[in-house]
């Protein structure tokens, strides 16, 4: 592996760190590059590729940050390893993020020109930019390619575009081409990403014009066409993870306050039972309502 001179992480991906290590491979219409970084403190990323872009995170997680795509803000979600990030050629993703001070990541950049001989030129225009999702087949193909780049070989190029192709077809697929979608619904993609972004905000639920937001349509639009897809209206799960969280706020809050309170009155009633046995024994108690002597409000 030798020392890469076209990608640079730090005008990609720019941040502080202490140290750095970036190899790759070119295999023409394919190239890969592992970056890792240690120290790491706020990232910014700008990117505008002339090349279809996947980058997988590898080690370490982003927990927050902002992520923008064409200028319109998307929802940010952590990002934790084998989170995959697409953009498109010719599209912009910009914004920043914060988390664990050592990460690595895979970019792999493909030819325009190879996506329009493997797959057809029809289908370019079907290609989404998506920041930050979850899919096990894309996730392994990336897993693949970076193999090739830390043992390549003479026959490197042909596992590698063979992993390629493989991609961009899930990609296609996760947008929903190939499939025949509910009349009126969202597509896969979206409606993955809308219900990867619910369960992500657990603790803060997202709204309804939030969620209508991210996939670029009307809050009407939205509602029906989530009810469409799925059946159900978003507001059941929404609901449904706002009443995941209250237990888990009463187990950490609330329920150890209510124990300190048992306790106390279980040692006022000991307290109580040991002088009633001897009458001549006063015992005051000041509640704030009024003292008690003997048991007798005064």
């Amino acid at each position: 592996m030798k020392e890469s001179h076209g990608f640079q992480p730090d005008e990609v991906r720019r941040s502080d760190h202490n140290s750095l290590i970036h190899h790759h491979v070119d295999w023409g219409m394919v190239r890969a590059d592992i970056v890792k970084r240690t120290g790491l403190s706020r990232q910014e990323t700008r990117l505008a590729p002339e090349r279809h872009v996947f980058l997988i995170n590898l080690k370490g997680k982003a927990r927050a940050g902002e992520d923008f795509v064409e200028g319109r803000r998307v929802a940010f979600t952590p990002r934790g390893p084998g989170s995959v990030v697409f953009v498109p050629a010719h599209c912009e993703w910009t914004g920043w993020d914060e988390g664990d001070p050592t990460g690595s990541y895979l970019f792999v950049s493909v030819d325009p020109a190879f996506v329009e001989r493997s797959i057809g030129p029809g289908y370019i225009m079907e290609l989404q930019p998506a920041i930050g999702f979850r899919n096990a087949p894309i996730e392994a193909s990336l897993e693949k390619i970076g193999a090739e780049v830390k043992s390549p070989d003479s026959i490197s190029v042909i596992m590698v575009e063979s992993q390629v192709t493989q991609l961009f077809v899930q990609l296609l697929r996760l947008n929903g081409l190939g499939a025949e979608p509910a009349k009126g619904g969202l597509p896969p993609f979206e409606l993955n990403r809308v219900i990867a972004i619910i369960k992500s905000r657990t603790a803060n639920p997202p709204s309804l014009d939030e969620l209508a937001h991210e996939v670029g349509i009307s809050r009407r639009h939205f509602f029906r066409a989530f009810k469409q897809s799925t059946g159900k209206t978003p507001t059941p799960m929404l609901q449904n993870i706002a009443f995941s969280v209250r237990p888990i706020y009463f187990e950490h809050r609330i329920s150890p306050r209510l124990k300190l309170l048992s306790n106390a009155v279980s040692q006022v009633q000991v307290t109580l039972r040991s002088h009633s046995s001897a009458p001549s024994a006063q015992v005051r108690l000041n509640f704030g309502a009024g003292d008690v002597v003997n048991g007798t409000a005064q």
